[in-house]
């Protein structure tokens, strides 16, 4: 649309005549009319006085205008200076887009390589076992060398079978997993004595957040990487 066209149109707006808008604006009906046909360019002075009378801000004016028509006013200064205003304003709309972009592009590689390195939440378990509940007086090794705690003598097999009976009744195994390393042996007071857990291996134990991380940060990488197809759309 050209100047022309839009003074027009606002005038009409505002159910005005070319006399009655040349009298508001304090210029000549036929300078006017040369306007609205784009036959003559105004000064910058006329400009204001026609947006005055019209009761419209510039950027009202200038909104619909083809890049043609802002070009052959642009040498005016207030023009001059909205235009410069306005493509600083989308410089830093445009600036801003990019950069949320990328800080999602950032943040998305930041979370997916938390969630596959296991660095914070990790993996790795340590497994103890305890055969048994050791009494008060015995030896905390009791389950695994009972044998050998048997005294020498005529009746040690008979003593032995019966040993090995009540070892095998009190045999209760328990398998703990705990995330962090607690040294080879873990002493845990029970009812009826003490638990003895020795480090038996290292377990994968599969960890949901980890998951869940790197499953958000695909959905943040697309955000990302939307925010940068839709900037050359939205700020052509």
């Amino acid at each position: 649309m050209s100047l022309g066209e839009q003074l027009k149109q606002f005038r009409q707006a505002k159910k005005l005549s070319q006399p009655d808008l040349a009298a508001l604006a304090g210029i000549e009906q036929s300078y006017l009319s040369k306007l609205e046909n784009d036959k003559a360019i105004p000064s910058n002075d006329i400009l204001r006085k026609l947006t005055s009378a019209l009761d419209i801000d510039l950027s009202m004016l200038l909104e619909k205008l083809s890049p043609e028509s802002i070009s052959a006013i642009k040498q005016l200064p207030d023009v001059e200076a909205l235009v410069m205003k306005q493509q600083q304003h989308s410089f830093n709309k445009r600036r801003n887009w990019l950069l949320c972009s990328s800080a999602f592009i950032v943040l998305a590689v930041t979370l997916f390589f938390i969630g596959y390195s296991k660095l914070i939440f990790s993996e790795l378990a340590y497994q103890y076992e305890s055969p048994g509940i050791v009494k008060e007086g015995e030896h905390k090794g009791i389950f695994r060398d009972w044998p050998h705690l048997i005294p020498a003598g005529a009746e040690r097999q008979s003593l032995r079978n019966t040993k090995g009976i009540e070892m095998m009744q009190r045999r209760d195994e328990q398998v703990i997993r705990v995330g962090s390393w607690l040294g080879n042996e873990i002493e845990k007071p029970v009812e009826g004595g003490m638990r003895y857990y020795a480090f038996d291996k290292e377990i994968s134990v599969a960890n949901p957040v980890n998951a869940w991380l790197q499953a958000i940060a695909v959905m943040i990488f697309m955000i990302g990487v939307m925010g940068f197809v839709l900037e050359r759309k939205l700020f052509k």
